[in-house]
């Protein structure tokens, strides 16, 4: 079943052929390898800049991504937030600052390509085959089971799950595939042609108060050629 999203939005059956896929989002440490061996240059390498969440310091509406997202110069995925800073310890981190062209650019080198929203909703929802309630994809009695926003977004996120902001790839729960952060964590690129393209599943981003895209079947529109520091990739490929 796909597309199942809470009242008046029924799921559908849709065949989709096997294939691969990465147990975890594609991590620093890879993406940097990629980059040694062909010298790639991100997008925002290129450009010079990139899109960063900045927590503001008082209550804020949130009708307005403006008061938490700043593009910040030098900002890309080496210096994930900003100028000063480094990977250092988060090579084990989801890479982000990366733009669709940049995803596809590394799955393609890898020998593989960006899942399709069939493939990778099929890949999130393991072996669950009916409606499950939305909120049971990331907390578990109240645990959490996936790196989400817990507290008050965009102010407070007080990090009961060990972590606030991007956590290192498998830290919380696999699915029934052995699938890690197919929820939360980073949002994922998958494939497309559009100028506007589609990330999936979430991103650490996602609080109770605002975004909730705690399950398979959620989708963000983002512009195809706009990196941020919440949005990474993982990389299917075809059985052989």
């Amino acid at each position: 079943m796909f597309g199942e999203d809470g009242a008046g939005r029924p799921g559908k059956e849709i065949p989709v052929t096997g294939f691969r896929i990465d147990a975890h989002e594609v991590t620093n440490r890879q993406f940097a390898a990629f980059a040694a061996a062909t010298g790639y240059r991100t997008r925002a390498e290129r450009d010079g800049a990139s899109a960063i969440f900045v927590a503001p310091t008082e209550p804020v509406p949130l009708d307005d991504a403006t008061r938490w997202w700043r593009f910040v110069k030098g900002a890309d995925w080496r210096h994930p937030q900003g100028p000063g800073s480094s990977l250092h310890d988060n090579w084990q981190a989801p890479v982000v600052h990366v733009d669709r062209a940049d995803a596809a650019a590394y799955a393609a080198w890898a020998g593989g390509f960006l899942p399709g929203v069939e493939q990778w909703e099929r890949a999130a929802r393991g072996r669950q085959t009916t409606a499950r309630d939305a909120m049971a994809w990331a907390f578990d009695h109240g645990k959490a089971q996936a790196n989400v926003w817990e507290g008050v977004f965009p102010m407070i996120d007080t990090a009961a799950d060990g972590y606030a902001g991007i956590a290192p790839v498998a830290r919380f729960p696999a699915n029934s595939f052995g699938l890690y952060d197919m929820v939360g964590n980073v949002w994922e690129w998958v494939a497309g042609d559009s100028p506007v393209g589609l990330v999936k599943g979430g991103s650490f981003l996602c609080a109770t108060n605002y975004c909730a895209n705690f399950r398979p079947a959620a989708f963000q529109a983002q512009e195809q050629d706009f990196p941020t520091s919440h949005i990474g990739f993982r990389v299917a490929y075809r059985l052989r």
